[in-house]
């Protein structure tokens, strides 16, 4: 059952999602969501730190059935799908929904957490440059084993990218 059910999952994660790409200063950027396996208050801290005017949204995995999460923390269990793949919790559906101007990939490649990344309709997607689906992403960045120092890395590219891009214009 269970792998019917990751079957068409995998099949709707790999749909691909139409978008238009926008590189923002990171003074401009207003709504984020990181993806991570497990929950990182420290992380989602560092974020909005980074990018104060920003709303920081939190994706990770859990454990149990029942959804707990709150406020800008969403969790996502194998058992917010149905047999067929298709989302039936009513937050992540609209998380699935939600805009957002920049998106972080922190995870470590689940499916479910896949799923989510690539039908965002984010802006801008960063992931690890090590990533087995790179046509997820728009900009693939090294990876620290510390996560907060790939977040300042990620902060120091966006700086970098978008002064040469004001330079050019």
């Amino acid at each position: 059952m269970n792998q019917v059910k990751n079957s068409f999952l995998k099949k709707k994660s790999e749909i691909i999602i139409n978008r238009n790409v926008w590189l923002k200063a990171p003074d401009d950027i207003k709504s984020v969501l990181i993806v991570s396996d497990q929950e990182n208050q420290s992380l989602k801290r560092k974020v909005e730190e980074l990018l104060p005017s920003a709303s920081v949204y939190h994706l990770f995995l859990r454990e149990i059935k029942e959804d707990r999460s709150t406020g800008f923390y969403h969790t996502v269990h194998k058992t917010d799908f149905n047999l067929t793949g298709a989302l039936k919790n009513d937050k992540l559906i609209n998380l699935e929904k939600m805009s957002t101007e920049l998106l972080l990939d922190l995870s470590s490649g689940s499916e479910l957490l896949k799923y989510f990344v690539n039908r965002s309709v984010s802006s801008l997607k960063i992931g690890n440059i090590n990533t087995t689906s790179p046509s997820y992403y728009d900009l693939l960045v090294q990876y620290e084993a510390d996560l907060s120092k790939t977040v300042d890395n990620i902060y120091d590219k966006l700086i970098k990218l978008t002064q040469n891009a004001s330079k050019q214009v």
